[in-house]
């Protein structure tokens, strides 16, 4: 394991900075960014006061934006997901999840908020507000494909207080599972501030619920990666090996009957002008 990498990992895990003088900076920022943990690490070190402004000023951004995008919704039935964290970050996004029969209410209720629709699939529709972005889910999907029935999370609904905002989200357990899912099946890359959700929130009720929802693969192999990172075998961002991410889709189709049957998907993706571009970012790119 390089230097700059356990010195990071040991400062968002234990607040502990005793090496920062003799590292890298630059390349302390970059492996913090690329894990999407650089708020936390800046907040832990003050390596970079003027970064960690820029970052705080980002944060600020979001909670705005998440604050009225709450107040937009108030009243739904709907939840944040891949928001709750026991690190700090900047989202790229916000991801809610909505039932079909609520998706018309909220995007009729976000366009009078100055919202436009960019895209819209049959399980996603991204909208944009200047540099805010939505992704509204009535199931999360890769390339059209269900990855994860999410009915079910909708009984680990939690209200809770997020800097300052009062939000509807995952509990702990749940939070894990949906993490787990997300950067094995659809992203095939596992980062830090993954492998550090999990490593705080994953509990014998993440397992029950992995089972009950075919992501079984998902949680060993992140539970794998969690026992290198622990032992020092490997660094993250951690991309998925091609063959073997494809061969946890196949066991996926295998056994998930709704990720079956939503496989035709894939067609209509492939026949989509943005498929290319997709495909070649997620082949080519170190993180997401």
């Amino acid at each position: 394991m390089r230097k700059e990498f356990e010195i990071i990992l040991n400062a968002v895990l234990n607040g502990s900075t005793p090496s920062l003088k003799k590292a890298n900076i630059d390349e302390l920022v970059k492996i913090a960014a690329k894990n999407k943990i650089l708020l936390q690490f800046l907040r832990v070190t003050q390596l970079d006061r003027k970064l960690l402004l820029l970052e705080e000023a980002k944060y600020r951004k979001f909670l705005e934006n998440l604050a009225l995008i709450q107040k937009t919704l108030n009243g739904l039935d709907y939840i944040f997901i891949k928001l709750r964290k026991p690190v700090a970050y900047v989202p790229s996004d916000i991801d809610i999840l909505i039932p079909r029969n609520l998706i018309s209410k909220a995007v009729h209720r976000l366009m009078e908020k100055w919202f436009r629709i960019e895209v819209a699939e049959p399980y996603c529709i991204t909208m944009t507000r200047n540099k805010a972005i939505i992704d509204l889910y009535v199931y999360p999907t890769l390339g059209g494909i269900i990855y994860i029935n999410t009915d079910k999370l909708f009984e680990y609904k939690e209200d809770i207080e997020f800097n300052g905002v009062e939000i509807q989200t995952l509990d702990p357990s749940a939070e894990a599972l949906v993490t787990m899912a997300h950067s094995i099946y659809k992203e095939g890359i596992y980062t830090l501030n993954d492998y550090i959700t999990v490593k705080k929130w994953m509990s014998k009720e993440t397992v029950r619920l992995a089972q009950e929802l075919s992501c079984e693969d998902a949680v060993k192999v992140a539970m794998n990666l969690n026992r290198k990172i622990r032992l020092g075998l490997l660094e993250t961002p951690y991309k998925i090996p091609l063959p073997l991410w494809l061969a946890l889709l196949m066991r996926k189709f295998q056994r998930d009957s709704l990720t079956r049957a939503t496989s035709v998907g894939v067609l209509k993706t492939l026949t989509n002008k943005r498929a290319g571009k997709l495909l070649t970012s997620k082949l080519t790119r170190e993180t997401y």
